[in-house]
């Protein structure tokens, strides 16, 4: 996570400190405990206004903004920040947790990278700004009151932005590495309520402390389109896939929600919006990545010898029958049951109801 995914921004403007201090207590919250080990764990999706991070070597430019109390700034994204994200997903205890994390959150953001290279449009700006490129404003931080990961500066900075969007499908692409988890993921449809959750409530967002610039608006609108088109993409697949084993229909999902909100080589602005979401329903949209392409790379969860104890090493492994139903819940941690999902609140009957009116299916 060390170097930007995104070079190409620029600064936009100037904001007043205070202007960047009020914009951060405005948040909503995305995603709520799913596991025994995020129990005391949320993840807040809020106004981030970012600046570009400053050079680690040779002559810095002059700030002129300081001058007149104001912060230069390359504008605002709604989302997260990695030491927020980092945060969510710590708690296993495992060696080396803290690099596998980041490691994991990488993987799943690359692809989005590469699609962003290609995506034209001016919703292509806005999402840029919120793929690990940018990072929370001096002046914001003290506002953002959640937990964050501490992260060596060389492998990243808890106070870089990730959008909405990007931020949802990296953490369900990170917790789908253990299959106990991937397999009540699939049965709540908890990756679909939390992209709904959190477009309806982009949707229906108001500053409560200071009055939104213009570009603050249309980030917020990029971002909620992203999360639109995710969530019919995310939700198509649960359709098309419902043969496949639990843990592959989760990476299908989490493969077709990101084309669906990242689509790569296609004009992507509130005009074409509709024209995307009809490509989502008729699966044109997908047709190019064929069957396998649009799979996720996995992670392999590697960890130095060095950070192993002696005693595990030495430790003979025990032979499970393969009828063994604890061996999931052994690689995994006490889940929490349905009903407590923050999501659980939305039915299955409606979704069912509302997927038959969108896609004419089911």
């Amino acid at each position: 996570m060390g170097a930007p995914l995104i070079v190409d921004l620029g600064n936009s403007g100037e904001l007043s400190k205070a202007e960047v201090q009020a914009a951060g207590h405005d948040r909503v919250q995305a995603l709520g405990p799913f596991f025994e080990y995020q129990r005391a764990s949320a993840v807040y999706v809020r106004r981030l206004v970012l600046t570009l991070p400053t050079p680690t070597s040779g002559k810095r430019p002059r700030d002129y903004a300081k001058a007149r109390d104001n912060v230069t700034v390359c504008g605002s994204a709604f989302g997260t920040t990695l030491g927020s994200v980092c945060a969510y997903l710590e708690g296993r205890g495992v060696p080396g947790e803290k690099a596998y994390v980041l490691r994991s959150v990488r993987t799943h953001l690359l692809p989005i990278a590469e699609a962003l290279k290609t995506l034209r449009g001016s919703d292509g700006t806005f999402l840029s700004r919120g793929l690990a490129s940018c990072r929370v404003a001096h002046a914001q931080r003290a506002a953002i009151g959640e937990p964050l990961s501490r992260i060596d500066s060389k492998y990243g900075n808890p106070y870089t932005c990730l959008g909405a969007t990007a931020a949802i499908l990296a953490i369900f692409g990170v917790m789908s590495a253990v299959p106990a988890h991937a397999r009540h993921l699939v049965r709540d449809d908890s990756l679909v309520k939390a992209l709904r959750c959190v477009t309806e409530q982009l949707e229906h967002w108001r500053s409560s402390t200071c009055t939104m610039a213009e570009d603050a608006w249309q980030a917020r609108d990029a971002e909620r389109r992203a999360l639109q088109r995710a969530t019919d993409g995310a939700r198509l697949a649960m359709y098309v896939w419902q043969d496949t084993p639990e843990h592959e229909r989760l990476l299908r999902q989490l493969a077709w929600a990101r084309i669906a909100a990242f689509p790569a080589h296609t004009l992507v602005n509130a005009v074409t919006q509709s024209a995307i979401l009809r490509a989502i329903e008729t699966q044109s949209l997908f047709a190019a990545v064929g069957t396998d392409s649009g799979m996720p790379p996995p992670v392999v969860e590697t960890v130095p010898l060095s950070q192993i104890g002696e005693a595990k090493l030495l430790t003979a492994k025990k032979v499970r029958p393969r009828g063994d139903t604890a061996s999931d819940a052994s690689s995994s941690w006490v889940t929490l049951s349905s009903n407590a999902s923050t999501f659980s609140n939305v039915s299955g009957g409606s979704l069912d109801r509302e997927f038959v009116d969108r896609f004419g299916v089911m």
